[in-house]
């Protein structure tokens, strides 16, 4: 029961950590690999851990997330914060044409549907002949 325990708390604490990241690019995954590895090797080496235990020795997941925000590179964030809007950008871009061509093959379709109902025979025209039956 308690390696349950500890286990729920190491997985607490990776899971508030990784939910601080918004865009996890190669970089990001690499830390955050490393660190749930020190972090369950720590729970290991320590069997009465819990998670306030896991805050003393490594910090809050929320100042571990800011010491590594630090020390990357301005423009290695800049760069990445720019990547993921050009990523949503070109979401939004794709799915705006997709909506047109789906609104114009409507339209041209129902052109063509309107075309074919004024092309068809809508009425019959029946010519009765008289015969004479005298004969």
């Amino acid at each position: 029961m308690a390696s349950l325990q500890r286990n729920n708390c190491a997985q607490k604490y990776y899971k508030i950590l990784r939910e601080l990241f918004l865009n996890i690019n190669y970089m990001d995954g690499k830390f955050l690999k490393d660190f749930r590895f020190n972090l369950f090797q720590y729970v290991k080496e320590h069997p009465g851990c819990t998670y306030e235990g896991l805050i003393e020795e490594f910090g809050s997941p929320e100042e571990t997330f800011c010491e590594y925000v630090e020390s990357k590179d301005e423009d290695y964030l800049i760069s990445s914060i720019n990547k993921k809007h050009f990523r949503e950008w070109m979401k939004v871009g794709i799915i705006v044409a997709c909506i047109c061509s789906c609104l114009i093959w409507g339209l041209f379709y129902y052109r063509i549907y309107k075309e074919s109902t004024n092309a068809t025979i809508n009425k019959k025209i029946i010519f009765v002949e008289e015969e004479n039956i005298n004969e």
